[in-house]
């Protein structure tokens, strides 16, 4: 279906989706609006799952309106982001400051600390200010005479992209580093401090960015984020997203990049359960909506957070928390480690944490406050829907911005607890600063490490080295750390003693502490044995950046024992770029019955290992590696000897070389034994299927004869679907018209996954692709069996013939002039469609890129939720989808130095290699070094002629079934 901006960036800027409650055009009378409630009556609708907490309300009009974020000063002053001027100003919006001078827990004394601001929507206390996200700038905003306003304003960066209001740079968090975090918020820009010139612009393309206030520093890191940027005690940060609200930073960028020889380009983990689908369970009435994503399912979630304090009890202690602002509620996951990363796993298996009766309680932000409670901020609005996902005959009749002058925040605690005095930090000394780090709360660790590095006072040193040392909590010896790292003085001496610390978060942490620092490998290397998954994985990043022997050998043995974890084995092949042929040695010899027998896990590590082999074809390395590939016993087996040949014919392609040359070249002459192996392994029904893939496309490399031979019988429904796939790769590999021809001859009698495969592996190849374009000619494929977005390849092929012909089939079928398609095909719309026919055109054209229900394949928008779209907007979004295109939902060919033509969405964009993602969900990598050309379409991944596949008929049977409540 549609690939547009209308369903994947809602909850964004404000975080939030849209309700629509006065569509008359499209549901004929507006339904009745309720009446918003002032916030006694409001907090009576408030439901918190656990009956030992309580919710309390803190702050609410008229002193706070369209809140989206607040932060707390050292002080425990309340600074929030007005965003008054949501959605489409004129710039109206604010930085309120709220005091609790008496410290009973509510907000009494109220002021506006700044006014006039564009669409502010992030607010972090630094400096005695605060820094505040208002693109196309950061400000820094500071009150000097002390009167409750700030005087000075100063930009500390610019460039932000300017784009939807619900999509700008927001979520500013300190990290344990000591530098500032901040979401991407999905509008990009190329970033520099004021006055610096445009050569020193940092590009935040498709990334998230750290920064330093004080000098304007500016560096992109992983991750990708719409609403929110939260990190939990240890420092780990978990990008959010409307539709997934917590994924995990595992990898930076920068240590995939050290590798150019590395073709991959994985960063950052899905970590919710897929147990639970990502259901949402609301109390309120179900809201009506234009986005495509089911309302059942995370549709608007916004503003998380890592609960990091001591007033809810230990059970919710690094529990993550976000609003989920379309259907009024909050969600609570348990993070649980798995390896090197997480599972977010619901708290709650069929109700929420805290959820709402109120249609217009608006849960945009959480946060941890200075008394340990956790805090919510209410954006209260009957209206949150931004005016470009609004059909335009709609707009008139909505006021967008009515009840703009509400707002609330609460407070989530334990039941019998009292509020906290406000902390008064500015004025405590060093000891008392040095003595927070230990405190349970992780706000007061956080503002006291943060003013500690601030003052800069050499006074502090010793103490801190005391407790980074012997202090009686993990968290209070690894903040000492940090401290002392952010001060420019923390001693090896100390990593060392923290790397063998009995608590693991400690020992991770202290992994990360020892990067860069070239005297620490050996203590490093002791973490290969570590019995937690995670530290090995964080030595392994560690090593990675060392040619010593002494981390070669750790990191084998790291590889040895998690091989089958990919987020260790990605950290492990990072740090290979000099060292992959003394590491492969160490590896094989330690474990050679890898070669025999190897694993899923084993194989990939060796395959990747022989590919970066082959990428820097080095005569010597070669050699050594042809050593490996002796011909097995007889009666031995062989999966580990054909994936490192896999691996090595890849990564001699990588530079330019065929695989073929190693017949003739020193080492390889008994190369024929293992490929008659592979041969056998091809043939024998008995055989695993992954090893009988594997060797199939050794055969299709080094024998393509042979392959082409075996091919045709291999597509045929009694194979197993990893030999289908792997036969269908293979018509590229061998590249032969002929086998083409074999294949087309009997393309009625292949089954339709393999023949699906087969149309994918030949669009991707230009010298097939015009053997394909023939066979639509003559009617052999039907155009309709190719997605849209494989016609769309076609149509952009480099070879101008194949190109030239593609476009003629398709302009002779789909009308230019989308607006008279949508015209000429409105009789669809009093058409009486049939839902069961619908649901199996679903599955034919629609389910390799949506998912409905559950059911297909999650690449573009969640169908699950269109029922309430009105029908004249279906059919459009069907006939016309190009119309409004998301700058991250659009099409990107790219063009290899080997020929082939790549298209999907582009997902993943290192300074190595780049992903796209395609029908079926799946994601290629490709190297920067293997590219000719990488070029945006300006399209929607799903291009335009629809209608020729499914008619006027279809049309409406597709409709019906969308339209199933």
């Amino acid at each position: 279906m549609r690939y547009d901006s209308n369903a994947p960036r809602r909850a964004c800027g404000v975080g939030l989706i849209g309700l629509v409650v006065a569509a008359r055009a499209a549901f004929g009378d507006a339904p009745v609006v309720p009446e918003p409630l002032a916030p006694e009556a409001a907090v009576k609708t408030l439901k918190l799952i656990d009956p030992d907490l309580t919710i309390t309300l803190v702050a609410s009009e008229p002193d706070v309106s369209s809140p989206v974020a607040a932060a707390w000063d050292e002080d425990g002053r309340l600074f929030v982001a007005e965003m008054l001027d949501y959605p489409r100003g004129p710039a109206s919006g604010k930085v309120r400051l709220l005091e609790d001078r008496d410290g009973d827990g509510r907000y009494e004394r109220a002021s506006t600390f700044a006014e006039g601001l564009n669409f502010p929507n992030g607010v972090l206390p630094w400096n005695g200010g605060v820094l505040v996200t208002a693109a196309p700038d950061i400000l820094f905003l500071k009150d000097d005479d002390g009167d409750g306003r700030a005087d000075t304003r100063r930009v500390v960066l610019t460039g932000f992209a300017e784009g939807n209001t619900q999509l700008r740079v927001n979520g500013l968090t300190w990290g344990a580093d000591g530098w500032v975090y901040g979401a991407n918020g999905r509008s990009d820009g190329v970033v520099r401090k004021p006055g610096d010139p445009d050569s020193a612009a940092v590009p935040l393309r498709f990334h998230d960015f750290r920064f330093r206030p004080d000098t304007g520093e500016i560096q992109t890191v992983s991750g990708f984020s719409q609403f929110g940027l939260p990190r939990d005690d240890w420092g780990r940060r978990f990008p959010s997203w409307n539709t997934i609200p917590i994924r995990h930073v595992v990898l930076e960028e920068r240590t995939l990049a050290r590798n150019p020889y590395l073709a991959e380009s994985a960063t950052v983990a899905t970590i919710l359960d897929p147990a639970d689908g990502g259901r949402v369970f609301p109390l309120s009435p179900p809201p009506t909506t234009f986005n495509r994503e089911s309302t059942t399912y995370f549709n608007a979630s916004c503003g998380p957070t890592i609960y990091r304090g001591d007033l809810l009890g230990d059970v919710y202690r690094g529990n993550a928390f976000f609003g989920e602002s379309l259907t009024n509620l909050v969600q609570r996951r348990i993070l649980e480690h798995q390896g090197p990363t997480f599972l977010a796993r619901r708290a709650e298996p069929d109700r929420e944490f805290l959820a709402s009766t109120d249609p217009y309680f608006r849960p945009v932000n959480t946060a941890t406050g200075p008394d340990g409670a956790l805090y919510v901020v209410d954006f209260y609005r009957e209206m949150v829907e931004h005016p470009d996902f609004v059909p335009a005959d709609l707009r008139e009749s909505i006021e967008f911005r009515r009840w703009q002058n509400r707002g609330r925040i609460w407070r989530i605690a334990r039941k019998g607890s009292t509020p906290a005095q406000p902390p008064r930090l500015g004025q405590a000394d060093t000891g008392e600063l040095v003595a927070l780090l230990e405190h349970p709360n992780g706000w007061r660790r956080d503002t006291a490490q943060r003013l500690l590095t601030n003052r800069r006072d050499l006074a502090a040193l010793p103490l801190l080295e005391t407790l980074a040392r012997t202090g009686a909590t993990p968290l209070g010896r690894i903040h000492a750390a940090w401290t002392l790292d952010g001060l420019g003085t923390l001693d090896d001496a100390i990593v060392v003693g923290l790397l063998a610390d009995a608590s693991a978060d400690v020992r991770e942490a202290a992994a990360k502490l020892a990067a860069g620092r070239p005297g620490l490998v050996e203590a490093v290397a002791t973490r290969a044995d570590d019995p937690e998954s995670r530290v090995r994985f964080q030595a392994a990043v560690v090593l990675g950046d060392s040619d010593a022997p002494r981390a070669v050998e750790a990191l084998a043995r790291i590889a040895a024992r998690d091989a089958e974890d990919e987020w260790t084995r990605l950290a492990v092949l990072s740090g290979l770029r000099d060292t992959a042929s003394p590491f492969l040695a160490t590896l094989l010899t330690a474990h050679p019955e890898w070669l025999a027998t190897a694993t899923p896990g084993q194989a990939r590590l060796l395959d990747a290992t022989a590919s970066i082999l082959g990428a820097r074809a080095i005569p010597d390395e070669l050699k050594a590696l042809a050593a490996r590939l002796a011909p097995p016993a007889e009666g031995e087996g062989s999966a580990g000897r054909i994936a490192l040949l896999l691996g090595l014919s890849d990564g001699l392609a990588r530079a330019n070389r065929s695989p073929r040359e190693l017949a003739n070249q020193a080492g390889f002459e008994k190369l024929g034994v293992l490929l008659d192996r592979a041969a056998e392994t091809v043939g024998s029904a008995h055989a695993n299927p992954t090893d009988r893939a594997r060797a199939l496309t050794l055969l299709a490399r080094f024998r393509p004869d042979d392959a082409a031979a075996l091919v045709p019988a291999l597509l045929s429904a009694d194979q197993p679907p990893a030999v289908q796939a792997a036969a269908a790769e293979a018509v590229v590999e061998v590249g032969s018209a002929p086998l083409a021809a074999r294949i087309f001859e009997s393309w009625e009698t292949i089954p339709t996954a393999p023949r699906r495969a087969v149309l994918a592996a030949m669009i991707r190849s230009t010298p097939l692709a015009g053997r394909l374009v023939e066979a639509i000619e003559d009617d052999v494929v039907a155009l309709s069996e190719l997605t849209p977005a494989e016609r769309e390849s076609l149509r952009s092929s480099p070879d101008s013939e194949v190109a030239g012909r593609a476009a003629a089939l398709l302009e002779s079928r789909t009308p230019r002039d989308r607006a008279e398609v949508v015209a000429r095909f409105q009789p669809v719309l009093s058409l009486t469609g049939d839902p069961g026919r619908g649901r199996e055109l679903f599955v034919k054209n629609c389910r390799t890129c949506h998912q409905h229900r559950g059911d297909g394949y999650k690449v573009g928008p969640d169908l699950s939720g269109v029922a309430s779209r009105p029908e004249s907007a279906l059919l459009k979004d069907v006939l016309d989808p190009n119309a409004d295109v998301s700058p991250d939902l659009v099409a990107f060919t790219v063009l290899t130095k080997r020929g082939q033509t790549l298209s999907g969405l582009l997902v993943e964009e290192t300074a190595a290699s780049l992903k796209l993602r395609a029908a079926e969900g799946v994601e290629e990598s490709i190297l920067r070094s293997e590219i000719e050309a990488v070029r945006p379409s300006g399209r929607s991944l799903m291009p335009e002629g629809f209608e020729d596949a499914l008619g006027e008929q279809g049309l409406a049977d597709l409709i019906a079934f969308l339209k199933q409540p």
